[in-house]
């Protein structure tokens, strides 16, 4: 009797065990959840301006990568991305979007040369896609509630800034004449938005265009000469500048402040002309390497450990976009929790974002309801024989790009 109780008592329990098998295995093999930050970028890394979007991009990814592997992520989280080429033209901005929202579902995009997406800006909105733009070309972008957020210096906005600067560096009497440089690209004409404020202040402006790709400035600058301005003010990229410097100074103009805008890159300018920099000026959202600010240390501290090389640089923007992702990613995570973290409660965590600490790259960086360019403020810098320098304060700007004043 004992040996047929132990069979049938065996043949109870086994199914039973044999049952509780399968759900045993399923616990043991569950995953604990993955979380990650997805973001979707997208630029021109073939097309016609590949030359400066590449090395952003890889600069880009030295610093997100450095949030993942030293800083351990945001609050825990670690971030992914995906990089898709949007070939420089329109049909490629829109092919890249839907790519990488079909295929990749990012939480929010970085991009340049925002104005490709116009075509789509509608979808976008309707996706609630948060777009941080690293280009400020097109206004149509930024009319709230507009979904593209600016990181980058309004053209508009920076050459407003710099006739602030020039109203109070100016000792003589009147108002002072400013000379324009700009090139011949649509985009060139984005100094008119500041035109009216301008007029306002009482100060004459001299516009003298130049074509983007042109090696000798001496008629220009010649022009500006003869209309005996105070002043110049010039819109250009980094080798522009570089021309500009030496043609200025073979004309005998030293005399007459220079001042060339945000595009023009301060340690490549150094790099290209060396000491015949000196005494022209630049300036930025960033405060120049030499102030010693924090972000700039970092700078350095992140291409270090990336690339074991030394940079100090002026043009840090990819620390103002550190800074926002942080700002944005902790405020939505306090206000809904990782469990309803999705694209529409992290728009309404950026739209809170009245103050972005930036740790010193920029001052005044903010986002809301019905703002949607973060700089508010340039310093004025001037080029030593090695370096950059400032000279002033942080400067308010005017909100000539928004419509705002």
């Amino acid at each position: 009797m004992n040996k047929w109780h132990k069979r049938i008592g065996l043949l109870v329990v086994l199914p039973m065990l044999l049952l509780a098998l399968p759900m045993a295995a399923g616990c043991a093999a569950e995953e604990p959840e993955v979380k990650e930050i997805r973001i979707g970028i997208m630029g021109g890394q073939t097309g016609p301006a590949a030359s400066s979007v590449v090395p952003m991009f890889e600069e880009l990814e030295h610093v997100l990568n450095y949030v993942n592997e030293v800083e351990g992520g945001i609050d825990g989280i670690k971030l992914s991305w995906r990089i898709v080429d949007n070939k420089g033209t329109p049909e490629g901005a829109i092919i890249a979007y839907k790519e990488l929202r079909d295929g990749f579902d990012p939480l929010f995009y970085i991009a340049v040369e925002d104005y490709y997406y116009l075509g789509i800006k509608d979808m976008i909105a309707e996706d609630n896609a948060i777009l941080f733009t690293l280009s400020a070309l097109n206004p149509q972008c930024y009319i709230p509630p507009s979904v593209f957020y600016d990181i980058s210096l309004p053209l508009s906005d920076g050459f407003a800034g710099f006739v602030k600067w020039a109203l109070e560096d100016w000792k003589g009497t009147g108002k002072p004449k400013i000379g324009v440089l700009y090139w011949d690209l649509p985009s060139g004409m984005q100094y008119q938005m500041a035109q009216k404020w301008v007029m306002q202040q009482g100060v004459e402006l001299v516009p003298v265009q130049f074509p983007i790709a042109l090696m000798d400035l001496k008629p220009q600058l010649m022009k500006l000469r003869d209309a005996e301005v105070d002043y110049i003010w010039m819109m250009g990229l980094t080798p522009n500048a570089a021309v500009a410097i030496r043609d200025f100074l073979g004309l005998g103009m030293a005399g007459i402040p220079f001042c060339f805008n945000e595009y023009v890159e301060p340690d490549v300018l150094l790099d290209l002309v060396g000491e015949a920099a000196e005494g022209f000026y630049s300036y930025r959202a960033e405060g120049p390497y030499a102030d010693g600010a924090p972000a700039a240390e970092l700078f350095t501290k992140i291409w270090k450990w990336a690339t074991n090389e030394e940079k100090r640089s002026d043009n840090r923007i990819t620390i103002t976009l550190k800074a926002v992702i942080t700002a944005a990613v902790k405020q939505a995570l306090a206000d809904v929790g990782w469990d309803k973290l999705d694209r529409e409660t992290f728009s309404n965590a950026v739209d809170k974002l009245s103050s972005i600490d930036t740790w010193g790259n920029t001052k005044d960086l903010s986002f809301g309801p019905d703002k949607r360019v973060g700089v508010s403020t340039i310093k004025m810098g001037r080029f030593t024989k090695g370096e950059r320098v400032s000279v002033s304060d942080w400067i308010d700007l005017p909100r000539t790009f928004e419509g705002k004043e």
